[in-house]
Formats: structure tokens, sequence, C-alpha cells
């Protein structure tokens, strides 16, 4: 799984609810939309795909400086290699707008950031339960996921 934010707090408090939970996938994580794109290429430092496997599962923050999620949500849709990944709009954006743009561009949820650690780890379980199934039961994660 790759989780890409901007914001080190973010990943650092994603991290820790994946390690509270105990979660069984490999949380990859990438700064920003640059970086995502690097490690989904597999180019300079993500070069090792045994090291930075192609994810399984996406979960992309909206709003970052240079590319944001839109622009990496548009590039992972039109990659070969990742057309088909599930993906995760993971914001503190409730615009509406937002909302219908991310699912028209591809994102198969919009979930919005918890403040509380709590929430977070019953996300990062969804995430966890969708990928043993290989996304055959999606329940415990679209409960999360905000619709247009």
């Amino acid at each position: 799984m790759l989780y890409v934010d901007d914001d080190p707090n973010d990943l650092l408090l994603f991290r820790s609810a994946c390690h509270l939970t105990q979660v069984s996938f490999r949380l990859q994580v990438a700064a920003g939309g640059v970086q995502a794109i690097n490690y989904l290429a597999g180019e300079a430092a993500f070069a090792d795909r045994a090291q930075h496997a192609v994810p399984d599962f996406i979960l992309l923050d909206l709003k970052m400086p240079g590319w944001d999620g839109f622009d990496v949500l548009r590039w992972v849709r039109s990659n070969c290699a990742t057309t088909h990944t599930p993906l995760a709009l993971y914001t503190g954006s409730l615009v509406q707008a937002d909302i219908i743009r991310g699912f028209a561009e591809g994102a198969n949820y919009f979930i919005t950031k918890p403040s509380d650690i709590r929430v977070m780890s019953d996300i990062a379980r969804a995430i966890d339960a969708c990928l043993a199934t290989n996304f055959v039961q999606t329940q415990s994660l679209s409960r999360f996921s905000i619709r247009p």
C-alpha cells in the first residue's frame, strides 16, 4: 500500500495507526505528488521493485503543492501498471466540487481525514480487510467514503 501526503505529521499519524492496528500490508509512503510519481514509475530511489513494489492500494492526499492529488490521480489512471489500482482520495476537503471531480477522474473512494487516531486506525483496518479479500468485499472501507 502507498500513502501519499506532503504533511509529515499526517504521514506519522497514519504510520502509527497502522502500527496500532497491526495491519498485514506493507506501508510505503511518498512525501508529495512528485515523489509519488517517482515511486509509481519505479524511478530514482524507487527503482528497486523488490523493495518498492507497485502498490495494491493508493491512499492519496488531495491538497499538496506542486503535483496535487488530482495530478497524481490522472497519472495513476493513465498508466497501464496502475490504471486499475484501487485509490482513495484522503483529504480534509469537503468541497462538493472536489468530491465530484475525484470520482469523475477515477477515485474509488473519497475519505475525509479524521483527527482521531482511533478512526484513523479503523480506516487502516478497513484497508487491510479489503486487501485481504482482493477488494472483493469493500463494505468496511466504503463506510468511510463520501459519495457525491
